[in-house]
């Protein structure tokens, strides 16, 4: 409350005009994104929202845009069900789900995702790519990623953090760097890893979050709750059970040159281990990592 309040204020104070945006249809919440305005606020009313929903507007550090529903708002999308362009974004309440994929931000940088839902996706429930650095996804619960065949059932991440190196654009590296993923239910019926960290992307926390690795398929190599290639992420303090096959892996990618360097896992905790599971695996041997389980 102390912070909307904030924020409210700062908006009147340096954009004079600031407003609440109410729909109630897929095509007033496309018409929102197109008039939204830092500091505008944009409320979904229960009900569903199919279509393309691709917002590219950004907000400010001082007066984000807010995109924001109950778990009664549900979207949809043709080609993602939430496709974030801009930067300085709050999306907050409500859920995401029927879609190929769920959210995917793109080049999208300083946005909070809170208390989202995300479910029934065809590949993975939550994309950070193309140098999107700087976000925090909190409080949120993703499951029943990888609902298509079975090669998408290898790609139903529950969340994933840039890309591998063979598709960055333009052999360009994907420095999805600094996000934070904190306090968030990840599973069942996740197909592939919780949370996949490609190589490229750094400097990340991974915290406090809870891992149900029941329905895990472990196709392409995704036998694990946390898939560790990027470097210097701080992996603390996270709960997972029954993975397919380990808890947390780190991997040095060597056709890249780079990845699975100086990162630290440290109390978290491992359950439903299969026989011959280990809570954490480190495959890479070219640098260093601190690992205390």
């Amino acid at each position: 409350m102390k912070i909307t309040l904030i924020l409210a204020l700062s908006c009147l104070m340096v954009y004079g005009n600031c407003k609440t945006i109410n729909v109630s249809s897929a095509s007033e919440l496309n018409d929102a994104f197109s008039s939204a305005a830092p500091g505008d606020t944009i409320h979904m009313a229960d009900g569903k929202y199919h279509g393309s929903f691709e917002p590219t507007k950004s907000g400010t550090s001082s007066a984000p845009i807010t995109l924001t529903g109950s778990k009664g708002a549900v979207i949809s999308g043709t080609k993602y069900g939430f496709w974030l362009k801009g930067s300085h974004w709050v999306l907050k309440g409500f859920t995401v789900t029927d879609s190929p994929k769920g959210i995917v931000l793109e080049g999208a940088s300083n946005n909070i995702l809170e208390d989202l839902e995300v479910h029934n996706i065809k590949q993975e429930g939550i994309h950070l790519r193309t140098s999107s650095a700087d976000n925090i996804l909190r409080d949120s619960y993703v499951h029943h990623t990888g609902r298509g065949n079975e090669t998408d059932q290898g790609f139903g991440e529950g969340v994933y953090i840039g890309q591998a190196f063979h598709n960055w654009a333009g052999g360009k590296q994907d420095k999805s760097d600094r996000n934070q993923i904190l306090n968030n239910r990840i599973g069942p019926e996740v197909t592939a890893e919780a949370i996949d960290i490609k190589e490229g992307s750094c400097c990340g926390v991974i915290k406090g979050n809870t891992f149900d690795g029941n329905g895990e398929k472990g196709l392409h190599y995704a036998d694990s709750h946390i898939d560790v290639k990027g470097d210097s992420y701080d992996i603390e303090g996270n709960t997972g059970n029954h993975p397919f096959k380990n808890g947390f892996e780190i991997h040095h990618i060597a056709e890249a040159k780079m990845g699975g360097c100086k990162n630290t896992i440290k109390g978290n905790k491992c359950g439903g281990l299969p026989s011959g599971g280990k809570c954490v695996v480190n495959s890479s041997k070219d640098c260093e990592n601190y690992i205390d389980n």
